[in-house]
């Protein structure tokens, strides 16, 4: 009788172990499955990462008036262009071969009507060699390292690469190849640039769908914000009645954009 006793309470035992490896594993089918949350820079934070960041950036995702371009803006709605640049700006030129960021010193030329729109205009005319004006807090005034290079278009198949602060680069498109017959006056072309940095992939710098007889060109590549790592500007129009120059630092997730509209 006693052994019959054992027998049950063995069997009970193991039973009862089942039940609970069973319930465990219900509970962890049952359980949602969670998603990764990676954490994320921002959207309103200019200021420089503590660490090299790795993200994909849009340039649509763009940062509005922080931009002017030496050029002439058109008057309309009380848009003057005067009223938005001033001496706080700075600017980048070109002088003896260096760059230099500088406080902003030019002049403005009016003109009441232009023959194109009918509209008043206003011309930013620089005293230096000016790629662009600009008022973004996280840019250092002086000299800038920069990088030489004699190709501005980087076609596809055809990768650029560059050292910077002994690290090197690589700037890889795929997409479009400009100014061929068969894809001229196409608006709906895309052409992304990536940047690697010693073989790894960075970020996506340009992803753009829009080109209208125009081209994405490498205009600068230096340190701008003197946080060691290589800012680019590029002219990227849209259209071939504008103009348009894209900023992209190190340290922001989003592309600073300023245009100019001629179209008549």
């Amino acid at each position: 009788m006693k052994k019959y006793g054992y027998l049950f309470l063995l069997a009970t035992t193991v039973i009862a172990c089942q039940n609970k490896s069973n319930n465990k594993q219900l509970q962890a089918e049952t359980l949602p499955k969670q998603d990764t949350v990676v954490e994320q820079t921002p959207s309103d934070s200019l200021s420089a990462p503590s660490k090299e960041i790795v993200y994909n950036a849009d340039v649509d995702s763009i940062i509005d008036g922080r931009i002017l371009l030496p050029s002439t803006y058109r008057v309309w709605e009380n848009n003057d262009v005067s009223k938005i640049i001033n001496r706080n700006w700075l600017e980048l030129h070109h002088k003896n071969g260096s760059y230099y960021v500088q406080s902003a010193s030019y002049h403005i030329e009016n003109e009441d009507e232009e023959p194109c729109s009918g509209l008043p205009t206003e011309t930013i005319v620089p005293k230096e060699d000016v790629l662009v004006f600009f008022n973004i807090p996280t840019i250092q005034k002086g000299a800038v390292d920069s990088v030489a290079f004699s190709k501005p278009i980087i076609e596809p198949g055809k990768p650029f690469e560059f050292t910077f602060q002994n690290q090197s680069y690589k700037l890889q498109a795929t997409g479009i190849l400009f100014h061929k017959d068969q894809e001229r006056n196409n608006p709906n072309t895309r052409y992304t640039l990536k940047l690697y940095k010693n073989g790894k992939y960075i970020r996506t710098i340009i992803d753009q769908t829009a080109y209208n007889d125009t081209s994405t060109e490498l205009e600068f590549i230096g340190d701008l914000d003197k946080d060691g790592l290589p800012d680019f500007i590029f002219s990227s129009p849209r259209d071939y009645e504008e103009q348009r120059k894209v900023i992209i630092l190190s340290g922001s997730a989003y592309a600073y954009d300023g245009n100019v509209q001629f179209d008549c």
